[in-house]
């Protein structure tokens, strides 16, 4: 069996941008008086769990401090300013220009599965397009694509059905626990490549192979071991 086709479970496996993120949601804030202000740990405890389409639900869920303004609108406002961000040259994370380069090479099918918008995932590709060589993602699957979020494996399953490949002849790199367990809760290996967020609980990984530069011999080791643990 060959390996055929890579997923990058979540545009932070690309660009380490959580950062940026975090002071889009804040800047949202301040477009509509909100008197929220979302601190890096707050930041990360909201998106720790994964599965909400609407952050700023789950921060009233969470904290009880309700605004005012609808969730949808907030959103919609951190999605244009995110994407604004976004504009402008973004590096890409450690080994990720080179696994690409070599996923070319080898005749791999790419997908990007995220549960950004369209617009800030077009602002990201734009601005990292120099960087990747011009290489483009086969399949990509957003937040409006599928009806549930990660740690639900509805993403995963819609990337492969889309890449047209076998489930075994797949790998998934995921930057946080909740993309790396809805690719396993879909049947596919992975490799984790922990960014920013999951530093906050880097045990929620638990056993899957991991690194902090990404690699062909990392990606093709965690594909392999899949293979040899799914034999026995």
């Amino acid at each position: 069996m060959t390996l055929e086709a890579l997923v990058f479970g979540g545009i932070g496996t690309l660009a380490e941008c959580a950062e940026t993120d975090r002071k889009a949601w804040n800047s949202a804030f301040r477009a509509h008086d909100v008197d929220w202000h979302w601190s890096w740990h707050t930041y990360a405890e909201l998106m720790r769990a994964g599965g909400d389409r609407q952050l700023a639900s789950r921060y009233v869920a969470m904290t009880g401090q309700a605004c005012g303004v609808p969730a949808e609108v907030l959103d919609a406002t951190h999605q244009n300013v995110f994407a604004s961000c976004l504009t402008h040259e973004m590096p890409l994370r450690p080994g990720v220009a080179r696994v690409l380069s070599w996923s070319i090479r080898a005749g791999l099918r790419l997908a990007l599965v995220t549960r950004a918008e369209a617009l800030p995932v077009r602002a990201l590709l734009q601005a990292t397009a120099r960087q990747r060589s011009g290489i483009e993602f086969d399949v990509a699957v957003l937040r409006g694509d599928v009806p549930h979020m990660a740690p639900h494996p509805d993403a995963m399953e819609f990337a492969l059905d889309a890449l047209g490949v076998g489930r075994g002849r797949v790998a998934v790199v995921a930057d946080t626990p909740a993309m790396a367990l809805a690719a396993q809760e879909a049947g596919l290996p992975v490799l984790a490549f922990p960014g920013l967020l999951a530093e906050v609980e880097p045990d929620d990984f638990g056993a899957l192979p991991r690194t902090s530069v990404l690699s062909a011999e990392a990606v093709t080791g965690a594909w392999v071991g899949w293979q040899d643990t799914a034999a026995q």
